[in-house]
């Protein structure tokens, strides 16, 4: 699809009197969260957090796979299993 047509086509998707995108292609949400995620990621030493993160047991590592795989199966659309 040419450059322009994706301009048009994005356009026309506009709420009446927006200039951006909302929605699904929500731009301003988009940027905010890009500028937000590189300033926290320079401002921070996320290594150390994402190793204070990590599971401080095997049970808690157990529970942490777990809590994963629910959210998984949950983004496919799948309900979780009852506890």
């Amino acid at each position: 699809m040419p450059r322009e047509e994706g301009r048009k086509n994005a356009k026309d998707k506009r709420a009446p009197g927006n200039s951006r995108i909302q929605g699904e292609g929500d731009y301003v949400s988009g940027e905010r969260y890009q500028k937000d995620a590189e300033e926290f990621a320079r401002s921070h030493d996320v290594n150390k957090l994402a190793r204070d993160a990590e599971p401080k047991s095997e049970a808690e590592r157990r529970e942490m796979v777990e809590a994963e795989l629910k959210g998984k199966e949950r983004a496919k659309g799948k309900k979780p299993a009852p506890n």
